[in-house]
């Protein structure tokens, strides 16, 4: 069984070369951010927002990074999405705080490049899936 299984996946799609990239290029922007809420949080006050969403890119980060690592199509499926989700949250909170331009740029550079990411990841899981009944 497991030289079958190792057969199957030599077979199987491998994850395209720009999803690999686009996830580096999210991970950086993510330490960006995550650091400039750092620096500009007040650390007297554990309730400020700056805490939670510093944190919260934190811990994208971590998700992010290892899965890009370990270059498993479930594991980046999973991260492309809760970067879509976190991400879409952030481009509405944006369109409140009435910045229109910045929010219809997440369109663009990072919404549609992360619905495609987890689609074709889906995908590639499914494929995989396939193979392996």
């Amino acid at each position: 069984r497991d030289v079958l299984w190792r057969k199957r996946m030599n077979e199987s799609r491998t994850i395209p070369r720009w999803i690999i990239f686009y996830g580096y290029f999210q991970a950086l922007l993510v330490i960006g951010f995550g650091a400039m809420f750092f620096i500009n949080s007040n650390p007297t006050v554990v309730s400020d927002p700056s805490w939670f969403v510093g944190g919260r890119n934190v811990a994208i980060l971590a998700i992010l990074l290892l899965a890009l690592i370990r270059k498993d199509a479930k594991f980046l499926f999973a991260a492309y999405l809760l970067r879509l989700i976190v991400d879409l949250g952030d481009m509405v909170n944006t369109l409140l705080a009435g910045e229109f331009v910045t929010a219809l740029s997440f369109i663009p550079l990072v919404i549609i490049p992360l619905a495609y990411g987890a689609w074709t990841l889906w995908n590639i899981t499914k494929e995989e899936e396939a193979a392996l009944s």
